[in-house]
């Protein structure tokens, strides 16, 4: 579904993900020691246990593709958190879009 009569989401300092793009970060989970990759409804989908992360790749069919979603579980302050970071290399429309759908499913705020 297409949000395209909403406004563009601000870029949040510090939430890019530490890989230069998405086929580096899919590289490097499947080397990474821990790291499970299954499939569900066509993502990839990297657990890494001992990290409290969870990868979500997209599939070549999905508007914003290529696109990974990094989510994970953080302690900060006696507070534990979802922590949630995006590598999309698609449109700036699209690649909202998806934050927005993973925001929505995590139940996580988005800046305004």
């Amino acid at each position: 579904m297409a949000h395209a009569a909403q406004a563009e989401l601000p870029e949040v300092p510090g939430a890019a993900i530490e890989y230069a793009s998405v086929s580096d970060a899919r590289e490097a989970l499947k080397v990474r020691p821990g790291v499970v990759f299954t499939v569900i409804n066509g993502w990839d989908i990297a657990t890494d246990r001992a990290a409290r992360t969870i990868w979500s790749f997209s599939p070549d069919d999905y508007p914003a593709y290529p696109a990974v979603v990094k989510r994970q579980v953080v302690k900060d302050g006696g507070k534990v958190f979802v922590k949630m970071s995006v590598q999309c290399e698609a449109s700036k429309a699209v690649c909202d879009d998806l934050v927005r759908t993973f925001a929505s499913m995590t139940g996580l705020a988005l800046p305004r």
